[in-house]
C-alpha cells in the first residue's frame, strides 16, 4: 500500500481534531509547494531525521528504443536526488542489526 498525500491529511486530521480539515490541507499543500519551489530553484531541502532533496542535472545521452533497437537521443533534464538521513537509516535497520 502506498502512503499518499490523502493518508497524510487523514493522519493530521485524526491527530489534530480541533483544526478544520481544509486548513490542514492548505498547510500540507503549502509545505509541499515550498519544497517543490526550493528544489526547482536549485536549492537543497533538508528535513531533519528524514533526509535531503537536491536537484541534479542529467546529461544528454544516446539510448535505444527497446521495441525496435533503434538509437534515440535523450535530451538533458533535471532530476531530484534524495538522500536518507542517518537517523532514518538507523530506524529502518535497527531490527536487522539486532538479529546479528
Amino acid at each position: 500500500m502506498s502512503f499518499v498525500k490523502s493518508r497524510i491529511l487523514d493522519q493530521l486530521a485524526n491527530s489534530y481534531p480541533n483544526f478544520l480539515r481544509r486548513d490542514l490541507e492548505k498547510t500540507l499543500n503549502l509545505v509541499l509547494d515550498e519544497i517543490i519551489k526550493a528544489i526547482a530553484k536549485g536549492e537543497n531541502v533538508q528535513i531533519r531525521d528524514f533526509g535531503s532533496f537536491k536537484s541534479r542535472q542529467l546529461k544528454a545521452r544516446i539510448g535505444r528504443n527497446p521495441k525496435d533497437g533503434s538509437r534515440i537521443e535523450i535530451p538533458a533534464k533535471q532530476s531530484v536526488q534524495w538522500k536518507i538521513s542517518k537517523e532514518l537509516f538507523q530506524k529502518l535497520n535497527q531490527d536487522t542489526n539486532q538479529d546479528e
